[in-house]
């Protein structure tokens, strides 16, 4: 399974360096920039979306006050 999500995590970068590429040829600068802080944004919030990670509990110790 780790090989798995390497390949995958490696694929990435180039994949997204071309479909930048792509962009760029297409649509203005500020065009580009205003699509990549949206997909940066929707990928924070889907993040956000995930259970294990917006409910993160933190154990406080007896002496976390006295520091």
């Amino acid at each position: 399974m780790s090989a798995f999500n390497s390949v995958g995590e490696r694929l990435a970068v180039p994949l997204g360096y071309l479909l930048t590429a792509l962009a760029v040829g297409t649509w203005d600068n500020r065009m580009v920039l205003v699509a990549c802080a949206g997909l940066v944004v929707a990928s924070a919030v889907l993040n956000l979306c995930v259970r294990d990670v917006y409910r993160i509990n933190r154990r406080v110790t007896a002496d976390a006050g006295d520091g």
